[in-house]
């Protein structure tokens, strides 16, 4: 992390503790509605806004080089391709740094260095409040540049901040300058400490606006200070690049490698509103102002309200909001101006001017009071003396702000009289809108017209309408125009007119007795039915009334309640009714009681008391061209949806039937789903199918005919191309026609082939028509297989059992048997030829006996054995002969895998060649002897069979070795060794050797003496060895030769050997 970051932080703590107070409010009013000082939010002011630069790179397109440490790389900048602009949009977009965009300047190649400067201006539109300002840097810092600011449009360009590795020869500034307290604290400094050309690329600057200033801590009291955040536009004045001073020798590509690129352009900052407000908006010329709060007004709240001039406009601080007070006119007036000298001496400089207009006192000492008149209820806003105005037509109250009952929506013509339906309407329309209260089912802005669904608007109707009948099939229907009132009455007294009325009397259920003046009553229960004009479907009466009355000469007689049965439909409804006195008698009628009730269908009347009816009436209406009978409105005519017809929609139109056939017309009406192929039931929906189809719906073929009934055309259904015409099927999305019922053992989608265990030519397509027989294969198939016989010769195809031929009737190559024979071991079974005795392959043999072709010497079925005398059956060759000694072995055959013959006793040998070693087990080394017969002795022994004690050493009968003898027979040792180097001496002489002759004599019994291995072929050297025939006694051999003689074996007992050596003349051996 370099010093810019560690910089960065400290600024942002900084000023953090500078606004403290003011960064915690976001209103401008506390929790108590007080005033409050307030700011806007601070935020990175510069991001996204537009940046005007003096130069950019790529105009025209221009190459420029990267240095990184020790390598440079080089790329295009080009100001018209997106991707390879470096324009100032990206100063102010947002900064990534795992992948940075940045402005570029043109580089040194032409001409970029001082005294050349580049110049980066922010407008800000508006005076903002300036924290800091940051900079980082895609190449390497500048060596020099400055910060400028501006406080209002087109002002002067005021130096904030100079950084320069040349402070006081660029800027004419002492480098890391500081200011004391008393001295101006809107100097610019200078600085050299981000001025040195490391880092080469990420490098930050970031300038606090309040660090080093003394104030900065009383800021809300420093004027200066201030002024000194305050900011319209900023400057970046770039005015010489960092170099190594490579520049001196002009190469382009060092040229091209010194620029200014910067990746980002970051401005902490509050917009300035001067502690009045807590946003900026747009303002109604498109410009940023501040949303001004207590009563001030101004871009930056720089004023106050022209009726708030009690005091003069001031800052708000954390100390007071400084907020602006209103004048004190007393009501007289609402104009005003700030008088300083009469806030000096008074302490409020609000000076009020007139008394306003539309205002009125009493008299000339009361205050002004406003008249309030309704500006749109009144004939004037002026009121009169006691404050009463003057209301239009339609309005009344004091100030002319209510419109009169039947009057709504106060405005400028004054209030507009009530448009409202007294049929469809309850009350008066709404004082305010004139909106309607409608009934019920009653819609509209006049509550003129019934809602969806219902009809027949009448004002005697407390619903408004009544509801759409229509079987419940529709929502839409009309009154009809066609019908007219028809009254059904009747006294339902037998003989009157046609009608006839049975009247049971039940049983009595009490008595009453009058008697001087006191009537006695009896009561009784009748039921009464009506006639026949009452019954069956009355829908003309729908929503009609059924008036019932009674008359009785004693009013305490009347029903106070009729039970009315309703019956229809399969359904019986039961409704107790309560009586309607009738108020307009004639003269000379007894009282009566009326009861109504809604009629649909009437079967029966029932009253518990007695009494006589005077008339039950109905109203219908029915189609007539009497014009005196008024029109009947309440029988409706429906809109039917589609499936339905009838002025009720009481029928399924042509092609359409019931969905639940049993529910009659109040079932809904689908279409008939026959599929176009005929037509369906008007009430059962039964289809009458044609075009070959059939089923419930027309939706299948008939048998014998393919194809999709459900397409609904005449020629869906066609006949099938099968024998005999059997049914067949069409497979979706190929329409290829498949026959379904072929004949026993036909198949195909034609059935124009046998099935799998058939096979023929039923249609004749290879020549004469044969009929499809059973494929004969001998057992030796498995007929639950797909395609074991081709369906037209009858070739058998998937032989088992290793079975082949046109009928699985013999065994496969390499397999041999009975292939007829139904036993399945007997069956074909593996060859397997032996692979090293066959002469052919190893799975060719005879096809019944299964013997195999054998080699030289081989024998059995499948070459797998040698003949007798024979052994080691190698692949290609045979076997070969025993060779065994006729005379050591018993037999001529030996082992067929390893040719050990079979030996005769004593005789040993792969062959039986050789007799036995016989070797003394404790005195030989192991029991396998040398070449000529002798075994190799331990250590003592010696001997050809290593049976006896060398010299010097003698048996051990407690351990069975041969031990040295003792000390004392080392004497003889002595002996021999002076022996041996008298006779070494003389077999120095050659001619010595060469006419040796050695004969010895031993002293012992039976002595013996042999000479061996005399090497004729090398006259210089020999060997000679005595044998003694005693057993105490070893062998001496001694070899001589022209450089001297060697005892090999020194042991030897000189009192028992007597060795004379014959020599020539002049030479003598004594030994």
């Amino acid at each position: 992390m370099d010093g810019s970051f560690y910089l960065i932080i400290i600024v942002s703590l900084y000023l953090q503790s500078c606004f403290s107070v003011w960064a915690a409010m976001d209103s401008c009013y506390d929790e108590d509605e007080n005033p409050s000082s307030c700011m806007p939010k601070f935020e990175n002011i510069a991001f996204n806004r537009t940046v005007i630069a003096s130069n950019v790179c790529g105009f025209p397109l221009e190459e420029y080089c990267m240095q990184t440490g020790s390598t440079r790389s080089c790329h295009t900048c080009d100001a018209s391709d997106p991707v390879l602009s470096h324009n100032t949009n990206l100063l102010t977009d947002f900064n990534r740094n795992e992948d940075p965009t940045w402005w570029q300047s043109q580089s040194m190649f032409y001409g970029i260095q001082h005294p050349n400067s580049v110049n980066l201006t922010l407008h800000l539109g508006k005076a903002f409040v300036i924290t800091y300002i940051r900079l980082k840097f895609y190449t390497s810092r500048p060596e020099s540049f400055a910060i400028y600011k501006r406080t209002e449009e087109d002002g002067p360009w005021i130096p904030y901040q100079y950084y320069s590795a040349s402070c006081e020869k660029t800027y004419d500034k002492a480098a890391r300058g500081y200011i004391r307290p008393g001295e101006d604290e809107r100097t610019a400094l200078c600085t050299d400490e981000f001025s040195d050309i490391s880092p080469l690329t990420g490098g930050n600057v970031a300038f606090s606006t309040l660090e080093g200033r003394p104030s900065a801590y009383n800021f809300d009291q420093s004027v200066v200070l201030q002024e000194w955040v305050t900011a319209t536009d900023l400057l970046i004045s770039l005015d010489r690049l960092n170099t190594f001073g490579d520049e001196f020798f002009k190469d382009a590509k060092v040229l091209r490698s010194y620029f200014y690129a910067i990746s980002d352009f970051s401005v902490g900052g509050r917009c300035k509103c001067n502690g009045h407000g807590s946003e900026c908006v747009e303002g109604e010329s498109g410009n940023l102002v501040c949303a001004c709060q207590h009563h001030t007004v101004g871009e930056d709240c720089q004023r106050c309200h022209p009726f708030y001039q009690d005091r003069p406009w001031a800052r708000a601080t954390g100390d007071s909001a400084n907020q602006c007070l209103k004048c004190n006119c007393s009501g007289r007036s609402d104009e005003c101006v700030f008088d300083m000298e009469q806030y000096r001496s008074t302490g409020s400089g609000g000076r009020c001017l007139n008394c306003r207009k539309d205002h009125y006192r009493m008299s000339p000492e009361d205050v002004c009071l406003p008249c309030n008149c309704n500006f749109n209820g009144s004939v004037s806003l002026q009121c009169d003396q006691t404050g009463s105005c003057v209301c239009k037509e339609g309005v009344t109250g004091e100030k002319c702000d209510t419109c009169l009952p039947g009057f709504h929506s106060l405005g400028p013509g004054g209030c507009r009289p009530c448009r409202c339906s007294s049929a469809g309407s309850v009350g008066y329309c709404s004082p305010t809108g004139g909106h309607c209260y409608c009934k019920p089912n009653v819609e509209g802005q006049s509550c003129d017209r019934c809602k969806p669904g219902f009809f027949y608007l009448q004002q005697g109707n407390p619903a408004g309408c009544q509801a759409c009948f229509c079987f419940g099939h529709s929502s839409a229907c009309s009154s009809s125009s066609h019908y007219r009132a028809l009254d059904i009455s009747s006294d339902f007294l037998e003989g009157k007119v046609s009608e006839t009325t049975r009247c049971e009397l039940r049983f009595p259920r009490s008595f009453s007795l009058i008697a001087n003046g006191v009537a006695l009553v009896i009561f009784l229960s009748f039921d009464l039915s009506p006639p026949e004009k009452f019954l069956g479907g009355q829908l003309h009466s729908y929503g009609q009334l059924l008036i019932i009355q009674f008359t009785s000469e004693i009013v305490e007689l009347l029903p106070e309640q009729v039970t009315l049965i309703l019956q229809g439909s399969g359904l019986t409804l039961t409704a107790d009714i309560s009586p309607c006195p009738v108020v307009d008698l004639p003269p000379g009628l007894t009282p009566r009681s009326s009861f109504k009730v809604r009629y649909i269908n009437v079967l029966r009347l029932y009253n518990p008391k007695y009494k006589e009816i005077a008339g039950v009436s109905l109203a219908s209406a029915s189609i007539t061209t009497d014009a005196e009978s008024p029109p009947a409105p309440w029988v409706e005519f429906c809109s039917c949806p589609v499936g339905f017809m009838g002025q009720f929609c009481e029928q399924c139109s042509p092609g359409f039937t019931r969905e639940q056939p049993g529910r009659g017309r109040l079932s809904a009406c689908v279409p008939c789903n026959c599929h176009n192929h005929g037509t369906c039931h008007s009430e059962t929906g039964v289809c009458d199918c044609s075009d070959f189809s059939t089923g419930l719906t027309c939706e299948l073929c008939l048998d014998g005919y393919y194809g999709n009934a459900l397409i609904g055309t005449p020629g869906d259904c066609q006949q099938c191309p099968c024998p005999d015409h059997t049914s067949c099927a069409q497979i979706a999305g190929t329409g290829q026609v498949v026959c379904t019922n072929c004949p026993a053992g036909q198949t195909g989608t034609r059935c124009q082939m046998c099935e799998d265990g058939y096979y023929g030519d039923p249609l004749g397509q290879s020549g004469p028509i044969r009929p499809c027989v059973r494929c004969e294969c001998n057992g030796n198939v498995d007929f639950n297989a797909l395609g074991f016989c081709d369906h037209v010769t009858g070739r058998c195809l998937k032989c088992l059992g290793h079975t082949e031929g046109d009928r699985c009737e013999r065994c496969q190559e390499g397999f041999y048997g009975d292939a007829l024979n139904q036993t399945a071991f007997v069956k074909c079974r593996p060859c397997r030829c032996h692979p090293g005795g066959t002469l052919g392959l190893v799975n060719e043999c005879h096809p019944q006996t299964g013997d195999c072709l054998c080699l030289s010497h081989v024998t059995e079925r499948d070459c797998s054995s040698c003949e007798v005398g024979f052994f080691n059956l190698q692949p290609g060759v045979g076997c070969e002969r025993c060779k065994c000694n006729p005379i050591g072995s018993s037999s001529p055959a030996c082992n067929p895998a390893t040719g050990q013959c079979v030996c005769r006793t004593g005789v040993e040998g792969w062959l039986c060649e050789t007799c036995p070693c016989n070797c003394d087990p404790m005195g030989s080394m192991s029991m396998q002897c040398h070449g000529n017969g002798t075994c190799h002795c331990r250590p003592g022994f010696v001997g050809y069979k290593c049976d006896k004690c060398e010299m010097n050493y003698f048996h051990s009968r407690a351990t069975h070795q041969c031990k040295e003898c003792p000390d004392c027979y080392g004497l003889i040792k002595k002996q021999v060794k002076s022996v041996l180097r008298k006779i070494s001496k003389l077999c120095s002489d050659s001619q010595t050797v060469l006419n040796l002759l050695c004969t010895c004599s031993l002293t012992l019994t039976n002595p013996t003496l042999i000479m061996l291995d005399f090497p004729l072929q090398h006259p210089r050297l020999f060997e000679v060895h005595f044998l003694l025939a005693n057993p105490h006694m070893a062998l001496l051999r001694i070899l001589l030769g022209n450089n001297g003689c060697a005892l090999e074996k020194k042991d030897i007992r000189f009192n028992d050997l007597l060795c004379c050596v014959p020599v020539p003349s002049d030479r003598s051996l004594t030994l």
